[in-house]
């Protein structure tokens, strides 16, 4: 019934996630490597600026959609709406942090300078803290048991013991 949304879900949150995680693997690799491409001090400052100020924002304006969104999609009246909100906000956050994590990783690469790989791992350890697992969506959207044995079956495992 909701199989599509859910997919949309772990699907973009696995790529933005695991692709930022090979982004800054293979930076971190290039940048120990003896190649390297040089830009001249100016041009590698103002990289190194333009990205510091990048990643800031960047996290920054996750943390906060993170933050007034999800309030938002819990108080939807359906749970179709619900994931529908939940999956457009899942792959909003997780597609635009990727493209950030591989701007910064292609600005560490051309301009040498190492601090923007940090940025670059700082921006990727935003989007392991919002990975939305299927408890993380649980509480996050306000769901309910049965909601959730809807949505994922058998691999939901309530916390609540019903004694009697």
């Amino acid at each position: 019934m909701f199989e599509k949304e859910i997919g949309t879900i772990k699907r973009t949150s696995q790529t933005g996630l695991w692709g930022s995680v090979g982004a800054v693997i293979l930076t971190a690799a290039f940048m120990m490597s003896p190649w390297t491409l040089r830009q001249s001090a100016y041009v590698s400052r103002w990289m190194l600026i333009a990205g510091s100020v990048l990643a800031v924002l960047a996290v920054s304006m996750t943390l906060m959609v993170v933050r007034r969104q999800v309030p938002r999609l819990r108080q939807s009246e359906s749970l179709e709406a619900k994931l529908r909100g939940y999956a457009s906000h899942v792959k909003s956050t997780f597609m635009s942090m990727f493209a950030v994590v591989v701007l910064l990783c292609l600005m560490t690469v051309l301009s040498g300078q190492n601090v923007l790989l940090m940025l670059s791992m700082v921006a990727t350890l935003t989007l392991f803290l919002a990975y939305p697992n299927i408890y993380k969506v649980k509480v996050d959207l306000g769901l309910t048991d049965e909601e959730m044995k809807s949505l994922y079956g058998d691999r939901y495992i309530s916390d609540n013991k019903n004694e009697e």
